[in-house]
């Protein structure tokens, strides 16, 4: 979207939000924190590295959590964040784009390690009713590479 679009379009929500009672303004900032705690927006696996170094990129910069607690939220060793962390930096040292909160991918769904990122995320996708085309534009993948993933996840979950 080009800068002077993205603009017209920030004074376009500020002059509908001003047209809010306060309680409306309130119940959409607490549904944008919401959804902000629970998760995080499908935009950020648009980032060309891996899934599992985006969210751990994410949950470091973006929500500021220590090596200690993004190791509890996604079951993993301290040193396995820590180094995934540092190796994401190297590859992508760029801001992950955090701008599409339409879906959100909650970080309980990497928990159970029997399964890959991406077999969780697209699974997650999956049930949520999208199509193999659809997650493929979503993460930026080949839509043989989500079929692959889709099949892998089917046998292992028997």
């Amino acid at each position: 979207m080009s800068e002077k679009k993205r603009e017209g379009l920030v004074v376009q929500i500020k002059n509908l939000i001003s047209s809010l009672s306060d309680e409306e303004r309130k119940e959409i900032i607490e549904s944008f924190l919401k959804k902000r705690e629970t998760g995080m927006p499908i935009s950020v696996f648009r980032a060309n590295i891996s899934g599992l170094e985006i969210i751990i990129k994410y949950l470091r910069e973006v929500e500021k959590k220590s090596f200690k607690e993004i190791s509890k939220i996604l079951n993993r060793k301290l040193s396995t964040v820590y180094n995934t962390y540092n190796r994401s930096k190297n590859k992508f040292n760029g801001e992950l784009d955090i701008s599409d909160y339409s879906i959100c991918i909650p970080f309980n769904i990497f928990v159970d390690r029997k399964y890959s990122v991406l077999e969780s995320i697209v699974a997650y996708l999956k049930v949520k009713d999208f199509s193999v085309n659809q997650i493929s534009l979503l993460l930026n993948k080949n839509q043989s590479t989500i079929r692959t993933v889709l099949r892998r996840y089917k046998i292992k979950n028997g």
